[in-house]
């Protein structure tokens, strides 16, 4: 697998381009629509799987600790991106979480024969894959595509989806799955309580 893949999306939706792929991949594993969804992180050897899949073997052994910390991080990157919908400044928990992270990540600067420069692990396995999900982050915040990735709000989801519309307005990760059973949540609400008014 590509590393910056994210893999396939609801509905056929556009991923997250390039390296943000990784990102949305990152967040995704674990997905819980409507409760039938799975971890791909159940446990450390997942995890290793997952990372494996991904370019950063490195002959590491994960432990329970890397997954523990990979949870934290994605979970805190979920939370940060629901807040994108409304503007919602991050949780000083969530920038504790990135800032552990941080701390521990084999980061390292590389200019592309264009000029241009990117973050890249200096490192390899799972201290360096929050290293690069950390780094491509911090490309995203710089080049304004970071407020682009939003987490579905619909209840069970959480998906990470890369919002790809002109004036950024999009709310669910898909409007035919998650997006139709909230408002048909909402409309069944509203006539009961009109129900029970008369």
């Amino acid at each position: 697998m590509e590393r910056f893949d994210p893999g396939r999306q609801p509905s056929g939706r556009t991923p997250a381009p390039g390296r943000l792929g990784l990102v949305q991949a990152f967040a995704n594993s674990f997905w819980d629509l409507d409760g039938g969804g799975a971890d791909e992180w159940a446990d450390a050897a997942g995890y290793g799987r997952w990372l494996a899949a991904r370019g950063f073997g490195g002959g590491e052994r994960v432990s329970e600790d890397d997954r523990v910390r990979a949870i934290e991080l994605r979970e805190a990157l979920r939370r940060i991106a629901l807040g994108h919908h409304d503007g919602v400044a991050p949780e000083a928990s969530d920038m504790v979480v990135l800032n552990t992270a941080a701390r521990s990540a084999p980061l390292a600067l590389r200019f592309e024969p264009d000029g241009s420069a990117i973050h890249v692990p200096s490192g390899d396995g799972p201290d360096a894959a929050l290293a690069l999900v950390l780094g491509v982050v911090a490309e995203a915040q710089a080049d304004g595509r970071w407020s682009r990735v939003k987490a579905c709000p619909g209840p069970h989801c959480g998906w990470l989806f890369y919002d790809a519309s002109r004036n950024r307005s999009r709310q669910w990760c898909s409007m035919e799955i998650c997006g139709n059973r909230v408002k048909g949540r909402e409309f069944r609400a509203r006539r009961r309580g009109a129900q029970e008014v008369a």
